[in-house]
């Protein structure tokens, strides 16, 4: 599913610019994702390197940077990655490169100092040594893991959990006091009107009961929300 969204946004980012490119980069663009979506990842990132030495637009280095992130090469990834922000790319593109440069930073600064082979340093050099166009960039924002929709959001559940157990519980002792209380007030004999301050007091926990049942979903309704529009 993640493989499929890659593939979808770069032929996407590819439609878009069609009438700007150059064939022969366009068979390599194709080809490369063709390699991509089979998991054929060092011959896609063999193609989207000789399409970028064609025609350098911020697509191929995005393209490249992915296909060298699910590698495992994540010196190779941050180096492309970067030479895509320095495109100046749209905001939603920056935060999808940003947010994967960081996946590939974290492993790296955690790693002992070690001598690079030279297979790594010639790879490394030669991503830092890409340029850019002048073109504006067009690789989409794309998600490399599925989110979590905002109904199984472990705050808002349990905000909601907690305000639906309120309201149940207040509302049926709301009812029950307050039959009480009606049966009270209609009773004729002492020992039937005594029960009245019991079911005084039930109907007053009941009614707070549901109050605050209903600020716990209230609560729940916002968390869902903001869940929502934020993600």
């Amino acid at each position: 599913m993640i493989r499929a969204l890659v593939v979808v946004g770069l032929c996407a980012c590819a439609a878009a610019a069609a009438a700007e490119e150059k064939p022969a980069a366009q068979v390599l663009l194709d080809r490369g994702l063709r390699s991509y979506a089979v998991g054929k990842y060092a011959e896609a990132i063999e193609s989207f390197r000789a399409g970028y030495q064609i025609d350098p637009r911020p697509d191929f280095l995005y393209a490249l940077a992915q296909a060298e992130r699910m590698s495992g090469d994540c010196r190779g990834a941050v180096a492309a990655y970067r030479a895509f922000l320095r495109t100046s790319p749209p905001e939603k593109a920056a935060v999808s490169a940003r947010q994967n440069l960081e996946r590939c930073e974290a492993p790296l600064a955690a790693e002992p100092p070690s001598t690079t082979s030279g297979a790594n340093t010639t790879t490394t050099n030669g991503a830092n040594a890409m340029t850019t166009a002048a073109a504006p960039a067009l690789a989409p924002r794309l998600a490399d893991a599925p989110r979590r929709p905002w109904y199984r959001d472990p705050a808002g559940d349990v905000l909601g959990a907690l305000g639906l157990a309120a309201v149940g519980t207040g509302g049926a002792l709301w009812g029950v006091g307050e039959a009480g209380v009606q049966s009270a007030n209609a009773s004729t004999r002492y020992d039937q009107f005594a029960g009245g301050p019991n079911a005084e007091r039930e109907r007053t926990i009941g009614i707070v009961g549901v109050a605050v049942g209903g600020a716990l979903l209230v609560g729940a309704l916002g968390r869902w929300l903001w869940v929502a529009r934020h993600r």
